[in-house]
């Protein structure tokens, strides 16, 4: 069986990058520079783009972790010890800033994402690995 969960999306996110992106399109805009305001446009599509191509899948025995076409992760989920609730703000396949999990797995690792049906999706991981421990 698979379970597709969507990453939760902040809405900060977008505006704090329309915001940012302001000046330079103004300035393009007023020296006419084509190059600038195309060039921007494209870091905005890339930026949405993968915004809202963040999900994870869970499958028998595997976690994917999929972000654009920068993170394409599988993760065995007998090898998943603990998942606790972050406020890192480090890059990470998350398209949400404030409400993160981490997941630790095999010797040491971690990976931070953002799952929108954050108690569902532990649910379904817990199904298959009864030995992760959650700190939320």
């Amino acid at each position: 069986m698979k379970k597709v969960f969507a990453s939760k999306v902040d809405i900060a996110l977008p505006i704090l990058f329309v915001v940012s992106s302001i000046p330079a399109i103004l300035i393009g805009i007023t020296e006419k520079d084509w190059v600038l305001i195309a060039l921007m446009m494209a870091v905005f599509a890339m930026v949405m783009y993968l915004l809202f191509d963040t999900y994870y899948v869970i499958t028998q025995g595997i976690l994917k972790v999929h972000s654009g076409f920068i993170v394409n992760k599988n993760i065995s989920i007998e090898s998943i010890k603990s998942i606790k609730k972050t406020d890192s703000i480090l890059s990470a396949p998350a398209s949400s800033l404030t409400d993160r999990i981490e997941v630790c797995y095999g010797n040491s690792k971690t990976i931070i994402i953002s799952p929108k049906e954050k108690l569902i999706f532990i649910a379904e991981l817990q199904k298959q690995n009864l030995e992760i421990k959650v700190e939320l």
